[in-house]
């Protein structure tokens, strides 16, 4: 009986589905038995459970499961199964790049296999904990992690283990640039395997030979290579078999033997395609291309290039496409396909400017959490030394006691004693001490919350520098957010020097007459950079000389208040208009925007004595401070503000000042 193509694909499916449905109803009855299970067999079962989810990408199920789990294995003090179950819940977690948390889980894992002795478990631990290090750009904590590890499996006496993670130390150093350490390391993981008769001989002596190409000691690593061909081939290794050869062509085409070097590339091309080494068989391509340029056969290389071009798209590897996109470059350039050269070239500088901005990206919000993790430690820290020196300090305490009150006692009668003698006065002291406190409280409010959040935020960035925790390149990136933050910090300690002077009745005009147009240029330039950053366009309608008779430092401050409430309340595609109008002996200054406008309960409040803060469009904080001081400096120029607004139209404040 003949099937057409269309019947077979279609029983394929069907057969497909119903493995998929069998495999999901086996899942769903193992869970219902395992978080109903008292019994640890189950719990076991379980672990290999997350396993197979964390397969099929169903993490948030998993990472439920596995909560349900350790509650469960708490329940029954099967620590070992809460061990086991934080495990899994780490590779999750590792699985989806939230690499602090897989850390954490690690850690919990950790603490219930020390409480059992499980050390296969706690080596396990520290391999995996090696592994994230090592993703975070951590290579001296990767090692660290690593040799704890070595340490665990020496006391199981498991050599075939600790030759493993021996090998991986010198991978460590290997990256490091470390190489005699890393060599030290392989030729010890090796006679161990030698020891064990292990079948993973061959990739050390790859690993081994790579280390003498880094040194330039391209003979000794031939020899060493021909002792991997044998032991990978005895082991049936086919992907160390492969990059065997990868490392032998790079050899020959340091040694400019180009078609020793093509033989060898084109062996592990055959040996590499029926393993599937992906990665490898790309670079692999692309040094067959510039070897084929090198001896001009260019319809060679071409072919050889786009495949690993197209390769590298499919598998959305940056930098072998990067590779890529270089070399046929470099060939149409040979060639004399100056256009298609130059296309390459730009597709090359985008997607190099692209992965930049991305890989910057993550490097700084790797810092941030970086930082976090550890603020939360040190808070922790801080919290427990608190708890010791109040211990400490209880004894000592309760014999003060007694003097306490009886001191406290005294001063009571004093003070009443004070205010009977002073008690024509005391309503006035009290007054000026409420007005007094008000002002301080105020001040150290704010000077405590925003002041104090701006500074420390400079100071946590410029301590990241001064440490070398963040490289001057990255500390670059983050300039424009210092010179922001630097900028609000300023408007800040304008506003609160100028706030508490008003209060104190220190504060006093000196006009001059000055072209207020000055001050306005000037103050668009100033928030030019933040306006582009939000999409905001700035209008400047003041033409020729625009005449105040004011006091000009004071002017400068409200425009900057002004402007800068106007940036804050504004959102991408809106815009900033000033303009005037002038008469005979005054001047009015329109301040107009297309913001989000003001509520007309708060327009009755905002040059009032209630402190009023809104946040901005970006999520910007204030004082409540900006338009009162504008309306004290104004007043205090014998001028006036007013404001008119509509909701989701805009606001326009209007400043008259006088000529003369």
């Amino acid at each position: 009986m003949k099937f057409s193509t269309s019947t077979i694909a279609l029983l394929l499916c069907l057969m497909i589905s119903v493995f998929a449905i069998a495999q999901q109803k086996q899942l769903d009855s193992l869970i219902q038995v395992t978080t109903s299970t008292k019994d640890s067999l189950h719990i076991n079962q379980a672990a290999d459970l997350v396993y197979e989810m964390n397969k099929r990408e169903l993490f948030d199920d998993a990472l439920q499961y596995c909560d349900t789990l350790i509650g469960i294995s708490k329940k029954i003090k099967y620590y070992k199964g809460v061990g086991k179950i934080y495990n899994e819940k780490a590779y999750l977690y590792n699985q989806t790049d939230q690499l602090y948390q897989a850390l954490k889980c690690f850690d919990h894992a950790s603490y219930y296999f020390k409480k059992v002795n499980f050390d296969r478990g706690l080596a396990i631990i520290q391999n995996n904990k090696a592994v994230i290090e090592q993703k975070l750009g951590n290579p001296e904590k990767s090692i660290t992690h690593l040799l704890e590890a070595n340490l665990y499996y020496e006391k199981l006496k498991d050599s075939t283990s600790l030759a493993v993670t021996i090998n991986n130390v010198g991978n460590v150093h290997l990256d490091l640039n470390q190489i005699e350490d890393a060599k030290k390391c392989y030729f010890k993981s090796i006679a161990l395997k030698e020891q064990t008769n292990s079948n993973l001989i061959g990739p050390t002596y790859n690993n081994l030979a790579s280390a003498y190409v880094n040194q330039s000691k391209l003979d000794s690593a031939l020899v060493i290579l021909d002792k991997s061909l044998v032991k990978n081939k005895e082991e049936g290794n086919d992907a160390g078999m492969a990059e065997a050869y990868i490392l032998l062509g790079e050899i020959a085409y340091h040694k400019k033997e180009y078609d020793k070097a093509k033989k060898y590339y084109e062996s592990s091309l055959q040996i590499g395609g029926k393993v599937e080494y992906q990665l490898r068989l790309i670079r692999t391509k692309l040094s067959l291309g510039e070897i084929a340029m090198k001896t001009n056969n260019y319809n060679e290389a071409a072919r050889y290039l786009s495949e690993a071009r197209e390769t590298s798209e499919a598998i959305n590897s940056t930098p072998l496409l990067l590779d890529s996109y270089e070399l046929l470059a470099k060939l149409d350039s040979t060639r004399g396909n100056y256009k298609d050269a130059y296309a390459w070239s730009n597709r090359y500088k985008q997607l190099y400017e692209d992965h930049t901005l991305n890989e910057s990206s993550k490097k700084i919000d790797l810092i941030r959490k970086r930082l976090e993790n550890e603020k939360k430690h040190q808070a922790l820290l801080d919290k427990r030394k608190i708890e010791k020196q109040q211990a400490d300090k209880a004894l000592f305490k309760q014999k003060v006691y007694t003097y306490i009150a009886i001191a406290a006692f005294i001063v009571a009668i004093i003070f009443i004693i004070g205010i009977i003698k002073t008690r024509l006065q005391r309503v006035k002291y009290i007054k000026e001490l409420n007005e007094s406190n008000q002002v301080k409280d105020k001040l150290f409010s704010i000077i405590s919350h925003d002041l104090k959040n701006e500074i420390h935020g400079l100071d946590s960035t410029l301590n990241l520098l001064k440490d070398d925790m963040i490289s001057e390149s990255e500390f670059k990136e983050i300039i424009p957010v210092l010179s922001t933050s630097a900028h609000q910090t300023s408007i800040l300690l304008t506003n609160l020097l100028n706030w508490s002077k008003s209060q104190m009745n220190s504060l006093n005009a000196k006009p001059s007459d000055f072209d207020f147009s000055e001050i306005v240029n000037d103050k668009f330039a100033f928030f030019a950079n933040k306006a582009s950053n939000k999409g905001i366009q700035l209008i400047n309608n003041l033409t020729g000389f625009t005449k105040v008779f004011a006091d000009k430092d004071m002017c400068t401050i409200v425009v900057q208040n002004l402007i800068a409430n106007a940036v804050k309340f504004c959102s991408a595609g809106d815009s900033i208009t000033i303009s005037k109008e002038e008469a005979e002996d005054q001047t009015t200054i329109y301040f107009e925007d297309t913001g989000v406008g003001i509520t007309e309960e708060n327009i009755t409040k905002i040059f009032s004595d209630i402190t009023l803060t809104t946040k901005g469009t970006h999520n910007e904080s204030g004082t409540g401070l900006g338009l009162k001081i504008c309306r004290e400096l104004i007043k205090l120029n014998r001028g006036d503000i007013s404001v008119q607004s509509s909701l989701g139209v805009g606001s326009t404040f209007c400043v008259t000042l006088p000529k003369c």
